[in-house]
């Protein structure tokens, strides 16, 4: 490892478009400010602007008591706002758009234009970067992304989007027809201009994305093995999307020394690295040290001073296998015998899979027979990784009575919308005569393209229910989306259930037009679901939610807020889990490290005095189940 260069994204260039992504928890939000700082510091003759797309934003918790430079501005959005802004700024156009040539009436569409607009962080971030990019008012935007998961999603946009505007110009074609067949007018109207003029902002957005001098990824990482799964997956990812990956940054990098701590993470991370050395040879990596003090304000405008070029041609030596001992403190009692649902939630890189699956395999030894079912809902699953076992989108078994499965809530939603369109094309071949099916079909065809998003997400959530409808299951173990998702997913059930109360009213309404059994039948028992599901959700005598964090500022602020969001929601937490705690030591920098934990434990229990607090300290990292059967007797009492 060299410290002689300067990675080239800190450095002047055409690059416009700056993105760090990454699995949750491994230090973006910090590498995105301290990036932003830099550049912003070495060319004052350049504005830059940072800017946070993930919901659980982190940037001024970073920044605080930090003089930003005048030539750097810093936003975080919010997708609420966005989609509002939107509204208020199209809503004519949209509504004009559904009320021409359809056999919807004026009240049908007022409806269908309030609940099924864009509403996604993904998608209202996209397009508020589309808009920065056509102002060419920053010399360089600096994004720092939500988790893996769902930075995935926002590489999606492109194709959401077109299909939105595909739904919605084919609302137009039939007054289009009308109007050149009997006035002779084909000339393009006001609300042609105003699809086109979004179809213009898409096509540029997807040209910059696409475009390698303007715009790249850096990757960031840890030196563990989920995350350099992820990190594989994102980067073949990117790939397919043939969007740039300009490096691989791989963060809190431990010394090599004497420390029994530091040397067993040390040979840890090494052999991680190694790893992803070899599974991805063409790629530029840079690391950064573990720092003892947590890298905020003053501190991050140094951070890239530390920064060391790893050569991908060679090795890191691993000397001996060095294993750090389990060790827990205030274990919690094992949840109760009513629970039916455990939900393990937290900041993104805290521990949540790995405590889930602990957790699954401490109650089959508790109880041998109760039916257990391990259920990720986030979009970059780790069950696979964790278990070291092929978890599949249908129930994979892990042992006699445990279960895991992965959803895939994109392509279940995708199967929705083909049965729909098969059905929607068996009932027109004997449509009645006063339909017009030349324009009316394409209508109906791009109807559920009209649907509010994070639907899908919702559909495949509504899977549990299904499993204990089926009595499939005595428990489900979830395995949740990083906070700012997770408090949307669990917000989403409102819209949702007021675009369902919407498509019923029209299906009744047009009954002889869109004759759907089939469609109608699977969204009331989507209906049925989702209201079993909210009922579930708010039962604290059979739904825990299990709060998991590590001993950071950042991370326990954020599950403070976790927690706040969740109470609003009508859900408690049963326990909090600290976890990645720094065992004492006379290494200076474990000292120094745990010297700064210990305040933040402190404030763990000032903040959640109510909570109980299990303490879990560093370790060898725990997959497989004879690792995770240790820490699950571990972690409970």
């Amino acid at each position: 490892m060299t410290q002689d260069i300067c990675p080239a994204f800190l450095q002047e260039s055409p690059l416009k478009l700056l993105f760090l992504g990454g699995k949750g928890g491994v230090g973006k939000s910090t590498c995105a400010a301290a990036t932003a700082l830099r550049l912003a510091h070495a060319q004052p003759q350049h504005h830059f602007l940072l800017v946070s797309t993930d919901p659980a934003h982190s940037l001024w918790h970073i920044l605080s008591n930090l003089t930003l430079p005048s030539n750097l501005e810093v936003r975080e959005l919010n997708a609420a706002v966005s989609l509002s802004e939107f509204k208020s700024k199209n809503d004519v156009y949209l509504k004009e758009i559904a009320n021409r040539g359809t056999f919807l009436d004026q009240e049908d569409v007022q409806g269908l234009m309030d609940v099924a607009l864009p509403g996604m962080d993904e998608l209202t971030a996209y397009l508020e970067i589309s808009e920065w990019i056509q102002q060419d008012k920053y010399y360089r935007i600096i994004i720092d992304t939500a988790p893996t998961g769902h930075t995935l999603r926002l590489l999606e946009m492109p194709e959401l989007i077109k299909r939105w505007l595909i739904a919605l110009d084919s609302l137009l074609a039939k007054h289009r027809y009308l109007r050149k067949r009997f006035s002779g007018d084909g000339r393009l109207d006001h609300l042609d201009h105003f699809l086109l003029d979004l179809n213009h902002s898409l096509n540029a957005m997807h040209s910059m994305m696409t475009d390698k001098q303007r715009c790249g990824f850096v990757l960031v990482m840890l030196a563990e093995t989920m995350s350099v799964e992820e990190s594989v997956d994102f980067a073949s990812a990117l790939h397919k999307k043939h969007v740039a990956l300009l490096a691989v940054v791989i963060n809190q990098l431990l010394p090599e020394n004497h420390c029994p701590t530091c040397r067993a993470e040390r040979n840890r991370q090494g052999k991680a690295i190694n790893n992803i050395l070899a599974r991805l040879p063409d790629t530029v990596f840079w690391t950064l040290p573990l720092l003892p003090i947590e890298p905020r304000g003053k501190e991050i405008s140094s951070l890239w001073t530390q920064v060391c070029f790893l050569d991908n041609n060679t090795q890191l030596h691993i000397a001996g296998d060095y294993q750090l001992p389990l060790q827990v403190e205030n274990p919690i009692p094992l949840p109760a015998s009513t629970a039916q649902l455990l939900i393990f939630a937290g900041k993104g890189g805290v521990g949540k899979t790995t405590l889930a699956c602990a957790t699954a395999l401490r109650l089959h030894q508790q109880h041998p027979k109760l039916r257990i079912l391990l259920f990720s809902t986030d979009p970059a699953h780790s069950l696979s990784d964790c278990l070291k076992i092929k978890v599949e989108r249908q129930p994979t078994l892990v042992l006699a009575t445990i279960d895991a499965q992965e959803i895939n809530a994109e392509a279940d939603f995708e199967k929705v919308r083909r049965d729909y369109r098969a059905e929607l094309e068996s009932f027109l071949e004997d449509a009645l005569p006063h339909f017009d099916i030349t324009f009316d079909r394409e209508v109906m065809e791009h109807l559920l393209d009209l649907a509010p998003p994070g639907l899908d997400e919702i559909m495949a959530l509504t899977t549990i229910m299904e499993h204990f409808e089926q009595h499939r299951y005595d428990l489900i173990i979830v395995d949740a989306a990083p906070i700012g998702h997770l408090v949307r997913l669990l917000e989403l059930p409102e819209l949702i259930r007021d675009w369902l109360k919407l498509f019923f009213s029209l299906l009744l309404k047009y009954r002889k037009v869109m004759r759907l059994p089939h469609l109608s039948k699977e969204l009331v028992q989507l209906s049925r679901e989702l209201k079993s599901l909210r009922l579930l959700l708010r039962n604290a005598n059979q739904t825990e939610l299990y709060a998991v964090t590590i001993p950071t500022h950042l991370a326990v602020e954020k599950t403070y807020e976790m927690t706040y969001a969740l109470q609003q929601l009508g859900m408690t937490t049963t326990a909090l889990f600290i976890n990645q705690i720094t065992p004492q030591s006379d290494c200076p920098l474990c000292e120094a490290i745990s010297s700064r934990e210990a305040i933040v434990l402190e404030k763990a229990l000032a903040i959640l005095p109510s909570h109980q607090q299990a303490r879990i300290f560093r370790q060898t990292e725990p997959t497989g189940l004879t690792e995770l059967s240790a820490l699950g007797s571990a972690i409970f009492s």
